[in-house]
């Protein structure tokens, strides 16, 4: 079984993003996070949340506070990257909700990761391993994936390889980053 957030922190940050007028979702949002972590740049969660919001000048990091949804998911997805079990989960929704939504949501997290990654001054490309090379035109892939008919148990087994696998090239990607001296290991600055 794949390692997901427990739902109530899906549905809190997808609240929080609907209240804050942002036009993407949770899981968009979490990959996003996630690109930006695996980048060469120090984190900066101001960058971060100035992204998602299209630079309006609405909110600010500060405003948000530590009980904020996006704070927690930042602290949490922080510690999954950083913690020696390769507990770093993916936010989707649960699996009480239809296969159709939770591949658009897979969708829309790899689309998330590559843009934030993107954001991170990455590396030159070519001087990733193959793997790594490869997880991100993976992403690309999995990021335009047709919904259309996910319903059936074999799509079921075949979306939890896929998001096991967006799940551990993050993991990958990001310590490959750090070898080659990305961010420090604390992710750079957090709050």
């Amino acid at each position: 079984m794949t390692e997901y957030f427990d739902n109530a922190l899906y549905e809190s940050v997808e609240s929080s993003l609907s209240l804050m007028d942002c036009d993407i979702g949770a899981a968009e949002c979490h990959g996003m996070l996630c690109g930006m972590l695996c980048g060469a740049q120090h984190f900066d969660a101001a960058v971060w949340l100035g992204h998602m919001m299209g630079y309006s000048e609405d909110y600010s990091w500060s405003d948000l506070g530590s009980g904020h949804a996006l704070t927690q998911l930042l602290d949490d997805t922080v510690a999954g990257f950083s913690a020696e079990d390769f507990s770093l989960q993916v936010l989707l929704p649960s699996d009480e909700n239809p296969l159709q939504q939770r591949t658009q949501a897979l969708g829309c997290w790899c689309r998330g990761f590559l843009s934030g990654y993107g954001l991170s001054d990455v590396v030159d490309p070519s001087l990733l391993s193959d793997d790594s090379q490869g997880f991100l035109r993976d992403l690309d892939a999995i990021g335009r994936i047709d919904t259309a008919g996910a319903g059936e148990d074999d799509d079921e087994f075949a979306f939890m390889e896929i998001c096991e696998y967006a799940r551990m090239g993050a993991m990958l990607l990001r310590e490959e980053t750090l070898g080659m001296g990305g961010q420090n290991e604390a992710g750079g600055t957090i709050h």
